[in-house]
Order: C-alpha cells, then structure tokens, then sequence
C-alpha cells in the first residue's frame, strides 16, 4: 500500500501540471505582436472606386498578412498603407501619379508602410508587413483619380 501513495500523489501532480499548461497558451495574443500574426483580406468592391472593407483594426507590432483581390472586370487597382492620415495620402497619391506605370507608385516610399503592385482585372497580391505604432493610417488606391474618388479606408492600429 505504501507505494500507491507516491504514484497517486505524481498522477495528481502530471494532471496539475497539464491543467496549467493548457490555461497558459496563446503565445503574444494580447497586447504587442509577441510572434502573433493576423490575416486580413480586402477587395476592390466590383466597378466602384472603393474597398469592401472600409477598415480594419490590428494590434501594433504584429506581423500582418494582407490579401489584396481586385474583382474589377475593367479597372486597375492596387492597396496602399501609408504612414498618416489624408495630407500624407495626398502627397503619396501625388508621388505616385507623377512616376506614372506600370505600378504607380513613389520611388521614395518613405511615406508608405506597405504597398502591392498595380493589379489588372482579377489579380490578386499578398504582402506582409509589421503593424507600426498604435493610430490611425489610410489604405489608398494610387490608379490615377482613384483616391480622388473615393478609393480609401482606414486601418486602425491599438496598442
């Protein structure tokens, strides 16, 4: 009798100890990237100068996966993060327009934080980046006029 004490008091102990481990996981999910990643996916919204999703929010350090699809049948179209709100859009759409195709985009990309290349009817890009500092930051399309009409969102950035 005296050696199921032990065993009984080790199997109490490997049962504590996988209780707590399983309680523990999650790995960076909170606050900060902490190795965590989040995927976001974002179309153009068919023949108008828009996204389907108007914004979005990811925590600040985290490794984000975005799927740019541009589901025009007719238009270019491309996503855009810049590193501000509508006066860096603005000179960044500016940039872009002057340095003209195929991708319209700055050669100085000081201003962007991430950015796929012009896509024609059906393409479809995917880019990663790391979410920066907690604010607020547009998504713009460079296409000529795009911006201009309209073709922006907001990606939020929390702590």
């Amino acid at each position: 009798m005296k050696m199921q004490k032990p065993v009984w008091m080790l199997m109490v102990a490997l049962v504590a100890a996988f209780a707590l481990a399983a309680c523990g996981g999650g790995g960076g999910g909170g606050g900060g990237g902490g190795g965590a990643s989040t995927t976001i996916e974002i179309a153009s919204d068919g023949e108008n100068l828009a996204y389907d999703k108007k914004e979005f929010t990811v925590p600040t350090g985290q490794t984000i996966t975005l799927t740019f699809k541009n589901v025009s049948t007719a238009q270019q179209h491309n996503i855009v993060i810049v590193k501000g709100g509508e006066d860096v859009a603005a000179k960044v759409d500016e940039e872009a327009i002057n340095a003209g195709p195929p991708d319209f985009l700055p050669a100085d990309r000081t201003n962007i934080i991430a950015a796929t290349k012009m896509l024609g009817p059906g393409g479809s890009e995917t880019i990663t980046f790391t979410a920066p500092a907690p604010g607020t930051y547009l998504y713009i399309c460079t296409y000529p006029a795009h911006y201009a009409g309209g073709m922006k969102g907001v990606m939020t950035v929390s702590p």
